[in-house]
């Protein structure tokens, strides 16, 4: 049943703020929210960040000017963090702040205990892409969900329409190429959690493609992995009939000046969009220039992302990897001029002395060219600027070598100093301030009643200090005059006078100075009125840790399970005494077939494993996978989990829950879940600690599996090996050919695709968590799991038959990484664990 879309409304514009600077920049250039994070628990560590001691002082500061501040705790937690998580809360709630934002389902739990009015919103990092997943988030307690940034506006509008819940939407900023909240890459690579705030940006750097084995020549293509940023401004109004909360600029590691650009960007496209403007319309009441300066402040190339529609050819040009700016012209080649050497360029667009420039190179940047511009040649003269359209000869300074400058290469202005200081003085000299309406009124020889009140709410009343007189005839300005000039000399404040009312008899005067103490009342009264706070509790992290449990039925029953790509591996699995197995198929239609040849030959136990992504309209993948009565299904999203219940097939919430601490295992075995998949961001202590209590018997550990790196809306496959944009037109290389990406060390990692078309990155070398397998035992676990992605039989037959060594105690895990190293090459690695030894 769909729920009818929310009255056409002015969607707030939410800026980023790493530091004081860049908070002081979205205020002024208009931003209606500021998120920012404090130090620890949020998804830029690299940010200055905030602290607790001066987060009174902040929100309140937001709050004298009209704008509201979210706090970011937008990471997974672990069992012996939540007391400082608490801690955070609770300042949070002190301070006042507007909304916390989270990932993590039990950190959710603990922000409800202990603020119950805080607001809460659903962090982009607890991948909501379908209305299920929204709609379990209000259960949590939450008041807007974060979207997905793969998800299609009509997408959005689908979830829109079966659901009522306050939605945001990225529309500015870098693009993860993997789904937010299941990236793995920096866990993997380096022990640095992307769940955790600590993304190393793999993703950023280049990699080569492997097709069936052999090394291909891309060209300049290194990037494979790096996509455009968004810049979706031309598509405010479309979210603005959608009904869309929020629209929000990502940047928290960005300065004042990315800050001020795009704020005043999406502020005018809003206000043009609500003011009636539709379509590509919207641009004429956006001041020109505005969008320009805000790429030029920072940029990787630019686009509306999936807001348009999945294009895997347009998001990943795959030639540059970081901040380029904007396109300036194409190099000619280098030219001499008075011994001096020059970059010869034909412009298309302005340059100027002092702009940052760059030639891009070749491959992985081979040959790039940068730097500061010293002096511009136009036809033999120096000048300070050149327009677009010209010929000139640029001088990049003596300390700069442009002999590798290539002819055809685009050139890029990195950097506008002028720009950057004309943006920064725009919001200096004319900040955006908050508009106040005033009512006057009161009877000669009273006291006049003075009240004002803001448009986002604030309010003050005050009374005169000197009667009303009736004034002498011929005094010059009438009273309503009078009273605006004195009244609105509100000179620093965050104010500016909207509407003023009078209700004073006419004919009748309020003295000057009495009009000028009763302004500073009020505008002291509105400052004060922006200051709240949030009431807490008494019951805390300690108090929800001991009432953690599981739910009051047997646990699943033990045995080691297998996830298999193929049937081949799936037969393997068994014929080497596997307990069970669990498909995950490429080819929807094959999972049939494959359940019932698995059965026929005595499986006893089959499962089947959805994609990790459920989009709207994919909820019928999951109704035929349940058609087939497997003996267990994977529950891999939020949607699922909350969808999926009482359906009376067994359900293993998978890995791709972000299960880290008790509070969140217990609310998703609330679920109708028989058992879950903890979190790979568990490193061997962490797991061993979650395992050490009541939770063990409902847990299925992963025990081998090459780790999911990148898990992407984006198709590698169908970008690299075909001219199709989507699904409907690649052709499928994916079923014909195998795919890996190359690092900078010489490891392929494998790259598969499925039933959604949705590419993971595996990692080259498998992840044992053979060393916590005894204490995982002796905390009471009995399910575990391996998952394989391209093992032949014979290194099927091997893994199982060893690890159920292992899990006997015939062998241990140093014997283990011998057996399997000594028997097939076969080696492991720690990964996130890091309990193997070389």
């Amino acid at each position: 049943m769909s729920t009818p879309l929310p009255p056409r409304r002015r969607p707030e514009v939410l800026a980023p703020a790493g530091d004081e600077a860049a908070l002081d920049a979205a205020i002024r250039a208009g931003a209606d929210a500021v998120y920012f994070g404090l130090q620890g628990f949020n998804a830029r560590a690299r940010a200055r960040n905030f602290d607790t001691a001066g987060l009174a002082r902040t929100l309140a500061r937001l709050h004298e000017r009209g704008a509201k501040g979210y706090v970011t705790l937008n990471t997974l937690v672990f069992d012996d963090e939540l007391p400082s998580v608490e801690a955070a809360a609770r300042a949070c709630a002190a301070a006042g702040v507007d909304a916390v934002i989270v990932q993590d389902l039990g950190v959710a739990r603990l922000v409800r205990a202990v603020a119950p009015d805080l607001p809460i919103h659903a962090s982009t990092q607890m991948t909501c892409t379908d209305a299920g997943a929204v709609e379990l988030a209000r259960e949590l307690g939450v008041e807007r969900v974060i979207l997905a940034r793969e998800l299609s506006l009509d997408d959005i509008a689908k979830i829109r329409s079966q659901t009522d819940m306050d939605l945001e939407v990225f529309v500015h900023g870098a693009l993860c190429i993997a789904y937010s909240g299941q990236c793995l890459t920096s866990e993997a690579l380096g022990g640095r959690s992307a769940n955790r705030g600590a993304c190393a940006q793999a993703c950023r750097l280049p990699y080569e493609l492997v097709i069936d084995g052999v090394l291909q020549d891309l060209g300049d293509r290194a990037y494979l992995l790096s996509p455009e940023d968004l810049e979706a401004s031309t598509l405010i109004p479309k979210l603005v009939e959608l009904g869309i909360a929020s629209v929000k600029i990502e940047g928290r590691l960005k300065g004042p000046e990315y800050v001020a650009a795009t704020t005043r960007l999406y502020r005018a496209a809003v206000e043009a969009a609500v003011a009636g403007d539709a379509g590509a319309g919207s641009e004429t009441r956006v001041a020109p220039g505005l969008r320009e300066a805000a790429l030029q402040m920072y940029s990787r190339g630019s686009g509306p992302g999936f807001l348009a529609g999945i294009d895997h050819q347009r998001l990943v040009e795959a030639r540059a990897c970081d901040h380029r700016g904007l396109l300036t012209g194409a190099c000619l080649g280098v030219a001499r001029h008075r011994g001096r050497p020059h970059l010869q360029v034909r412009l298309e667009a302005p340059i100027a002395r002092g702009d940052g420039v760059l030639v891009e190179g070749g491959f992985g940047g081979e040959g790039e060219v940068g730097g500061r511009v010293w002096g511009v040649l136009r036809r033999g003269e120096d000048v300070e600027r050149a327009a677009a359209g010209e010929e000139v000869l640029v001088w990049l300074g003596p300390e700069v070598n442009v002999a590798g400058a290539a002819s055809g290469r685009r050139v890029w202005k990195t950097n506008d100093p002028a720009r950057e200081k004309a943006v920064l003085a725009e919001i200096e000299r004319a900040p955006h301030r908050l508009r106040v309406d005033v009512r006057v009124s009161g009877e000669v020889g009273e006291v006049p009643r003075f009240e004002a009140r803001a448009e986002n709410g604030l309010a003050a009343e005050v009374t005169g200090d000197m009667a009303v007189s009736e004034a002498r005839s011929g005094t010059g300005a009438s009273l309503a005059e009078a009273l605006r000039d004195k009244l609105g000399r509100l000179g620093d404040t965050p104010f500016e006078l909207g509407a003023l009312t009078v209700a004073l008899p006419a004919g009748s005067l309020v003295p000057p100075s009495s009009l000028n103490r009763a302004r500073r009342a009020l505008v002291e009264q509105l400052l004060a009125s922006a200051s709240r706070a949030w009431p807490t509790t008494a019951r805390g992290g300690a108090d929800l840790l001991a009432s953690a449990k599981p739910p009051d039925r047997e646990p699943p029953r033990g045995g080691l399970f297998v996830l298999c790509r193929s049937v081949a591996q799936a037969e393997a699995a068994l014929d080497a005494g596997a307990d069970g197995v669990y498909l995950d198929l490429l080819e929807l239609t094959g999972t049939g077939p494959a359940v019932r040849t698995l059965r026929a030959r005595g499986a006893g136990f089959v499962g089947v494993a959805p994609p990790r992504i459920r989009k709207p309209g994919e909820e019928k993948i999951d109704r035929y996978l349940a058609s087939l009565e497997p003996d267990a299904v994977l529950v891999r999203g939020l949607g699922a989990l909350r969808d999926g219940a009482g359906s009376g097939i067994p359900r293993i919430g998978d890995f791709s829950l972000n299960v880290t601490n008790r509070l969140s295992a217990a609310e998703v075995l609330s679920h109708d879940l028989a058992a879950f998949t903890p979190s790979f961001d568990l490193d061997a202590a962490q797991l061993a600690a979650l395992l050490d209590g009541p939770f063990a018997p409902f847990a299925e550990v992963v025990v081998h599996h090459p780790m999911p790196l990148f898990h992407m809306e984006h198709c590698v496959i169908a970008a690299l090996l075909s001219e199709g944009k989507d699904h409907r037109d690649c052709g499928r290389p994916c079923e014909k050919h195998q795919i890996a990406l190359r690092d900078r060390t010489g490891m392929d990692h494998p790259v598969e695709a499925d039933v959604g078309c949705r590419n993971t990155v595996f990692h080259a070398a498998a992840q044992s968590a053979a060393g916590v397998v005894a204490a995982a035992q002796q905390g009471g676990a009995r399910r575990f799991r391996i998952e394989l992605v391209r093992e032949a039989r014979d290194e099927v037959g091997r893994l199982v038959s060893t690890y159920r060594k292992l899990l006997k105690g015939t062998i241990g895990a140093a014997e283990l990484r011998r057996t399997l190293k000594a028997e097939g090459g076969y080696g492991v690695v720690s990964g996130s664990l890091r309990v193997l030894q070389a």
